[in-house]
């Protein structure tokens, strides 16, 4: 159970660098896939208690699945090595979950992002911060954000 909070406060945060910056660096999304790794080859399991072939498929299906949406500019660098260390902490069921959760949650708040920015009863400033986060061929939405909300949703929809 501690191994779940500190996995969610290591997530919590990269949102917080991702929102605040637009950037996580490397030091948090390779660290923690570093001490992802130590602990699996100490341990003999991931951080959420699952057999080492269980994070091997889901490092993975991270990469599988994040790398052409690196490719194509929807994916920041940082949102793929959070997805291999959430991988290589965990399970494909968790990630496939965490991963599904934060497409849904980033919907959301890009199309709510967008009403609100359109919108006549935000502040000024506020609609310039939002604009910040929205994608452009320039930028990817910050992912990080949606995933640690999909682990939240995650954890609290299945203790």
């Amino acid at each position: 159970m501690l191994v779940h909070f500190l996995l969610l406060g290591w997530f919590a945060v990269c949102a917080y660098q991702d929102l605040t910056r637009l950037r996580v660096s490397n030091l948090l999304t390779l660290g923690g896939a570093l001490i992802a790794a130590a602990f699996l080859l100490i341990e003999g399991h991931t951080l959420t208690g699952h057999p080492p072939q269980a994070a091997l498929v889901a490092t993975f299906l991270a990469l599988l699945l994040s790398v052409p949406g690196y490719l194509l500019g929807k994916l920041g660098a940082a949102d793929v090595k959070a997805l291999v260390a959430l991988g290589i902490a965990s399970e494909p069921m968790l990630l496939l979950y965490v991963l599904a959760l934060a497409s849904l949650i980033s919907l959301v708040l890009m199309l709510s992002s967008k009403l609100l920015i359109d919108s006549d009863r935000l502040p000024v400033n506020s609609k310039s911060k939002l604009a910040r986060m929205l994608p452009s061929s320039r930028k990817s939405f910050p992912f990080i954000f949606s995933i640690f909300a999909g682990l939240l949703a995650y954890s609290a929809l299945f203790p």
